[in-house]
C-alpha cells in the first residue's frame, strides 16, 4: 500500500482568489505551504461572465469583459506580490470560466498537487462553514483541498 504524500510532495499548488479575505487567508497559507515545500504558486482567477452573454448588448458584454479582466489582474497581483514577498515562484492566471469549471481545468491542466482555498468567498459570505464554490471543489477534485 502506498504511504499518503507528505507536505514536501508538493510541486505545484494552486490558489483561487476572488479578492475577498478568506482568499486572502487561504493565499497567505498556500504561500506558507509553497515557500516550506519549494513549490510553484498557481494563482487563478475566474471570470464568471454567468448569462450576461444571452441578456446584454455585445458592447456592454466587452465593457464587462474587461472590467473583470482587470479586476482579477488586480486579485492575481496581490497574491503575487505576497508570494515574491515570501520568495516564492509565483505563476497568475486568469480566464473566462466558472470558479468550478476553471479550478478543475487548471488543476489537469498543470499537473496541481494541492488546491488551497477559503472557506467562502466574495459570492456567498453568509455561509456558516464552506462556501458553495470551496464545497464543490473539494467534492469535485481528485488532489487534496486545503481550505483556511
Amino acid at each position: 500500500m502506498d504511504e499518503p504524500d507528505e507536505p514536501d510532495d508538493f510541486d505545484d499548488i494552486l490558489v483561487p482568489t476572488d479578492g475577498s479575505k478568506s482568499a486572502r487567508r487561504g493565499a497567505e497559507q498556500a504561500i506558507k505551504f509553497a515557500r516550506r515545500n519549494g513549490a510553484t504558486l498557481h494563482v487563478l482567477y475566474a471570470m464568471d461572465m454567468g448569462d450576461a452573454d444571452y441578456v446584454a448588448v455585445p458592447s456592454d458584454i466587452k465593457e464587462t469583459r474587461n472590467r473583470l479582466k482587470k479586476k482579477g489582474e488586480a486579485y492575481v497581483a496581490e497574491v503575487a506580490e505576497l508570494a515574491a514577498a515570501a520568495d516564492v515562484q509565483c505563476v497568475t492566471t486568469v480566464t473566462s470560466n466558472t470558479p468550478i469549471e476553471a479550478i478543475g481545468e487548471y488543476v489537469a491542466e498543470h499537473d496541481i498537487d494541492l488546491v488551497v482555498m477559503g472557506k467562502r468567498g466574495r459570492s456567498d459570505p453568509d455561509k456558516p462553514l464552506l462556501g458553495s464554490i470551496t464545497n464543490r471543489v473539494v467534492g469535485s477534485l481528485d488532489v487534496p483541498v486545503f481550505t483556511a
